[in-house]
């Protein structure tokens, strides 16, 4: 996967896409590496405490899992998560201009120190328990061309295209580039819309 990392932008925002079938938690462990081989940090951005899924993972012999908490992490939801360094909790019922102030305060304190890698998961939790996807895309958008920083966006696909088929079209719009998981004979990621035309139709094939 490196060959797709080392052609991403600074500034960018990547959208990955997987199915309910599909578990992106090798994507971010790869991509978490790649970050710590760089030298950047990596801060996650956890809605309504979707990262629990990986980490519960981590006990039934996944240890992949595990590259997630040396990331520093923002969660915006009802608890803390005690297994990862916190650096922000923000009550998921809160307005949302009054969240994205805060957040944006931390996150301008990381990223002018030191180049951030930022993985967001849970919008697809965000869009069905606020329903709020438009807000919240608005928000998103103020982040596209950030140089400070790279962002993954991490969504459930088969869930979005059920409860928010309008979000997850704004957010393929939006996302400067797009991977995508499929599956044919095997599964593998697909790029199929890219800022650095050399990836454009790329392919890595995954548990190879």
């Amino acid at each position: 996967m490196l060959e797709i990392f080392d052609k991403l932008k600074p500034g960018e925002i990547v959208l990955v896409e997987y199915s309910s079938k599909d578990d992106p938690v090798l994507f971010t462990t790869e991509a978490a590496k790649w970050a710590d081989a760089k030298k950047y940090q990596v801060l996650v951005t956890d809605f309504f405490n979707r990262v629990e899924l990986c980490l519960k993972r981590a006990k039934l012999e996944i240890p992949q899992c595990e590259e997630l908490k040396k990331a520093k992490f923002i969660e915006i939801g009802y608890r803390k998560i005690s297994e990862v360094n916190m650096v922000g909790f923000l009550r998921g019922d809160r307005d949302l201009s009054a969240l994205v102030s805060e957040y944006r305060q931390i996150f301008d304190k990381m990223a002018s120190e030191k180049f951030t890698v930022v993985f967001l998961f849970g919008i697809e939790r965000w869009n069905i328990i606020r329903n709020e996807e438009i807000q919240l895309l608005s928000v998103l958008t103020t982040f596209l061309g950030d140089t400070r920083r790279i962002a993954f966006y991490i969504v459930n696909r088969d869930v979005l295209n059920v409860t928010s088929p309008k979000a997850l079209a704004l957010l393929e719009e939006l996302a400067t580039t797009i991977i995508e998981f499929k599956k044919e004979k095997r599964r593998k990621l697909v790029v199929t819309k890219a800022l650095n035309r050399e990836l454009e139709d790329h392919e890595v094939e995954l548990y190879s």
